[in-house]
């Protein structure tokens, strides 16, 4: 009999005789088996959980009996290990307990594998998405409102109309049979706000409007609601769309987005005219024309937080454009000052939320 080498020896000068190939070939699987985790979890997370743990039982049924046999030959007959000293029916065995063993490892590697590649696909899923803040402001019946609600119903995150806390305040006041213009009362019913009450439908009319309009002009009343409207945007994980007047300037001065709408005085008082008629409110056209530049007036010259753009606000005239070419036209400024891969991004985290939901 031959001189024989121990069984470490044996297994190193096995791996140093392999060729590139053969060292390479058990990453290559592994690599492969992580993918194929990844895409089955992704696409069937059920499905991904329970061929993991048939994987797992099915390497534990090789495994476990090729680890005992092994363990019991290095205990009780390190001689067949070794080679020293062994018959065949011996060495026989030996070698079976060795494959049985090999192939749990090997099939326990692969599992793993295909357990990482899951593990990645959940992590990748949950790391935090672009994050954008948008701030949309302009003045009465420029469509600032319902082009607000349309992006925030397009990247899926939550929407302010921040004037609807003041149109609140005013509701508020009146309520308790005190004057718009008392700002003690106004004050008061700023800090008190409901926030459950802003679906009022009462607080859509033109009319509530003009209210919010002289109790937005108390500086005690905008910095009660400062707050509000700053952890309404902080507070959200992906972000937010806000419209008002001072939302660029005032609330979120750091905002990724903002926006100034604009139209003509005659398109906004055409658009608020429409507005009464469609309620049934017998109205004049120049009546409405004058009210609307007498808010404009008060809107910009009051002390505190004025009707102005900011200076980076990218600006956006809907005097002709309906609704749809102003949705289109406010996505191409996101666009460009974002980048289309962001606005993407922010599209699969809101699938992806909506798929989990």
């Amino acid at each position: 009999m031959g001189l024989a080498l121990p069984f470490g020896d044996t297994v190193a000068l096995g791996y140093l005789s392999m060729t590139p190939v053969e060292l390479a070939t058990p990453a290559i699987l592994i690599a492969l088996l992580v993918a194929v985790g990844v895409w089955s979890a992704r696409n069937d997370g059920g499905r991904y959980v329970q061929l993991l743990r048939r994987g797992v039982v099915a390497a534990g049924v090789v495994l476990i009996p090729g680890a005992i046999s092994v363990g019991w030959f290095a205990r009780f007959d390190p001689d067949t290990i070794s080679g020293i000293t062994t018959t065949p029916a011996e060495q026989t065995f030996w070698f079976l307990s060795m494959s049985l063993f090999g192939a749990g490892l090997s099939m326990l590697a692969g599992v793993a594998a295909f357990g990482f590649g899951g593990w990645l696909s959940a992590t990748l899923q949950n790391r935090p998405g672009p994050r954008l803040i948008i701030a949309i402001d302009g003045p009465a019946a420029s469509g600032k409102g319902t082009l607000a609600k349309r992006i925030a119903a397009h990247f899926g995150v939550p929407y302010l109309d921040t004037g609807l806390l003041y149109r609140a305040v005013a509701r508020d006041v009146a309520a308790a049979s005190h004057g718009l213009e008392d700002a003690a009362a106004a004050v008061a019913a700023a800090k008190s706000l409901d926030a459950s009450s802003l679906s009022d439908p009462g607080l859509r009319g033109p009319r509530a409007g003009d209210a919010a309009s002289i109790v937005a002009k108390i500086p005690e009343v905008r910095a009660a609601l400062l707050e509000y409207q700053r952890d309404f945007a902080r507070n959200e994980s992906r972000g937010a769309v806000l419209d008002g007047r001072d939302i660029g300037t005032i609330v979120c001065p750091d905002a990724d987005i903002k926006i100034f709408v604009t139209a003509s005085d005659q398109a906004r008082a055409r658009r608020r005219h429409l507005e009464h008629q469609a309620r049934g409110e017998a109205i004049d056209y120049d009546q409405v024309l004058q009210d609307l530049r007498r808010r404009d007036a008060r809107d910009s010259g009051r002390s505190v937080a004025p009707l102005e753009a900011a200076g980076d606000a990218l600006r956006l005239d809907t005097t002709n454009l309906d609704p749809d070419q102003a949705f289109a036209a406010a996505l191409r400024l996101i666009a460009g000052k974002v980048g289309t891969r962001t606005m993407m991004d922010l599209l699969r985290c809101d699938a992806s939320s909506k798929n989990a939901k």
